[in-house]
């Protein structure tokens, strides 16, 4: 999806990168006649009382817009009045995505085994998606008195996907009574989050499609708070859930939607029957939730996880398995939306107090300088896209952003 390109324009540097990434640069000093700017590689030239300048961009519009001037003063077909020659890069901060797919046995079962087409929607989207989106991949299941959990993974990084696919795309059955150890799965999945190489969020796309257990079958409440327990536990490390339940009807709603509050940081209705006392009092054989309960601090007879008397409405995704675009529609649009809206500066600050001179766009559409939805300035080195802004740069179908910068407001740290 990305490839690194500098054009030289006007004794400045622009360098596109990531997903589509141009800088155009303007020159502050002597400024005479405006260019012109033809995208990609166009020229723009002009004169000035001393002379005459060129320059070469992939500014967005003329040379107003795409912020490329010529000056005066300069030598014949040079501009030596112009701004000094910089190198300027906005590097979007890369997200990573733990994929967490759950391999029990009834994601091999008929009539719609879902194992296949998900496994072809998501390395499809990996693979897209790969040069913006630092992936990892682990698929987990568990043999009750023998091995719990079972878990394949591969670390996550950036264009990835030939790593995954190699172990993913050879993946089937277990070939025993697999369960749905979830609970065991997810502190997996953050220690491999833990190894990312990027410094941008962080998300596990956890995808199931049935109840969680503790690979014995037990009092099916205990695996429940456990499961909700640990997403609320990695929601306050910074690591965000987004839940994937396949529709074959093993999953309940509450179930899903419990686990996508947990994974958000909102507040979580109980998804299971009774109250916290009953799971406490059923739950007392049960290793994993007993472990839980002590790591938690709880005192009395209580859940572990937090309860709310009405829980939140953080959306999770539910696909039909029988619709292969869909569901490849789908996760594109889920991962596309992990995409990063921050934006920093390296070598380089920016003035303040000069932002109404500078302009940014998506899809060639200018994006208003707004702090509730537009973009802005965090600090003198990084920018970021806010409120509807960021949610329409995040559209799978939106891939180039262009910042202009004049030189006049940009300064080389030293």
């Amino acid at each position: 999806m990305s490839s690194l390109r500098t054009q030289r324009f006007c004794g400045a540097l622009g360098l596109g990168l990531g997903v589509g990434l141009l800088l155009a640069t303007a020159c502050s000093a002597n400024k005479g006649a405006p260019g012109s700017a033809v995208r990609p590689g166009g020229t723009g030239a002009g004169t000035g009382a001393g002379g005459t300048g060129t320059g070469v961009g992939a500014g967005s519009g003329d040379g107003n817009t795409g912020n490329i001037n010529t000056a005066s003063g300069g030598t014949s077909g040079t501009d030596a009045g112009a701004c000094q020659s910089m190198e300027l890069d906005f590097t979007p901060k890369t997200p990573t995505v733990f994929v967490l797919v759950d391999r029990s046995g009834s994601m091999f079962e008929a009539p719609n085994p879902p194992w296949e087409p998900l496994k072809m929607g998501a390395l499809q989207v990996i693979q897209e998606l790969q040069n913006d989106v630092a992936f990892g991949w682990g698929a987990f299941t568990g043999q009750a008195g023998v091995k719990c959990p079972d878990f394949a993974s591969v670390p996550p990084a950036k264009n990835n996907y030939d790593a995954i696919n190699m172990v993913y795309g050879t993946m089937g059955a277990t070939g025993y009574k697999s369960e749905t150890p979830v609970g065991e799965a997810l502190p997996l999945a953050a220690q491999a989050l833990a190894q990312s190489p990027e410094d941008g969020n962080k998300y596990i796309l956890f995808v199931t499609d049935g109840q969680p257990d503790f690979c014995d079958d037990g009092d099916e409440n205990c695996p429940l708070d456990d499961v909700v327990y640990q997403l609320q536990k990695l929601n306050k490390t910074g690591i965000n859930t987004i839940i994937f339940g396949l529709q074959n009807g093993n999953v309940p709603p509450q179930t899903l939607q419990a686990f996508a509050n947990a994974g958000a940081g909102q507040p979580v209705a109980a998804p299971f029957t009774g109250t916290a006392m009953d799971v406490y009092y059923s739950c007392q054989s049960e290793a994993g939730w007993k472990a839980d309960y002590a790591e938690a601090g709880v005192t009395g007879m209580s859940a572990v996880a937090a309860y709310a008397a009405t829980g939140g409405m953080t959306k999770y995704y539910s696909p039909d398995v029988t619709d292969q675009d869909a569901l490849t529609t789908q996760l594109r649009t889920v991962l596309a939306g992990v995409k990063s809206c921050l934006f920093d500066l390296s070598k380089f600050t920016i003035d303040l107090n000069g932002l109404d001179q500078a302009s940014v766009l998506v899809q060639g559409q200018t994006v208003p300088l707004d702090s509730t939805n537009g973009w802005r300035m965090n600090s003198e080195s990084q920018l970021e896209l806010v409120g509807s802004a960021c949610t329409n740069w995040q559209q799978p179908q939106n891939t180039k952003i262009d910042f202009n910068f004049p030189c006049d407001i940009v300064t080389v740290v030293r």
